[in-house]
């Protein structure tokens, strides 16, 4: 088995990330078949599973992939995760910028979520008429909302 240098980063990354603050969640794509959770889990391209420094049991951020015993339902289950599948991380109760996302690992159909979401508030936007030209338009907005909007930080 070869461990791809990216993969190696990524665990490295997602290890000073869990340290630094002891509670995180990571957001994995369930939709692959190696990746080890709970089948009423499997496919969910955004699956959300929590990390926690002060969980009973090991927990394993390997280079190749992320190992552990998770409680579902009160049911353990042992969990395999190939740090290609991992592809964000942020703090339940944190400000979204300081998570990570691993753009080059986020699924299509979560892509294309995104995107649509993002088309039609651009369509939408620039369909509302500005009734009154000493108040901003709709367009000036959503650049001033976009702003204010926190986002993952992107991890390449």
């Amino acid at each position: 088995m070869t461990i791809q240098f990216s993969n190696a980063a990524k665990a490295k990354q997602l290890r000073e990330f869990f340290q630094q603050h002891g509670r995180i969640y990571i957001v994995v794509d369930a939709t692959r078949d190696d990746v080890g959770v709970p089948d009423f889990l499997k496919g969910d391209p955004a699956l959300r599973l929590v990390l926690n420094s002060r969980m009973p049991q090991p927990i394993y951020i390997r280079d190749d992939a992320l190992t552990s015993d998770f409680s579902f339902s009160g049911q353990s289950h042992a969990c395999h995760i190939p740090m290609p599948y991992i592809w964000a991380a942020y703090q339940p109760d944190g400000d979204l910028e300081q998570g990570l996302v691993w753009e080059d690992c986020v699924p299509e159909t979560i892509r294309v979520v995104v995107n649509a979401t993002r088309s039609l508030q651009e369509t939408t936007a620039i369909e509302q008429p500005s009734p009154d030209t000493s108040t901003p338009t709709t367009i000036e907005k959503a650049n001033i909302s976009e702003k204010k909007v926190r986002h993952l930080r992107v991890v390449k």
